[in-house]
């Protein structure tokens, strides 16, 4: 049921937004290819993130990754954590 919901779900991204997903998820040591920011950092690789960047995060106007593990970072608000 999970694999036939995430299928229609994959019809309705951009495609080439789904392979970058992909790669990043094939490429991940956890299998997480999406980490929300926690205390300064990445929640996958643990690096700092600068201000300037955690402030492009929580502003959703484009997709940031990870300049270190290539992860796509989210806010806790958008990851629905606390």
């Amino acid at each position: 049921m999970l694999i036939q919901k995430s299928k229609e779900y994959e019809s309705l991204i951009d495609p080439r937004l789904l392979q970058a997903f992909k790669r990043i998820r094939r490429n991940a040591r956890n299998g997480l290819a999406v980490v929300y920011v926690e205390r300064d950092a990445c929640g996958g690789c643990f690096n700092k993130i600068p201000p300037q960047r955690q402030m492009d995060i929580r502003l959703r106007k484009k997709i940031i990754v990870c300049e270190y593990c290539g992860r796509i970072l989210v806010d806790k608000e958008l990851a629905g954590v606390d």
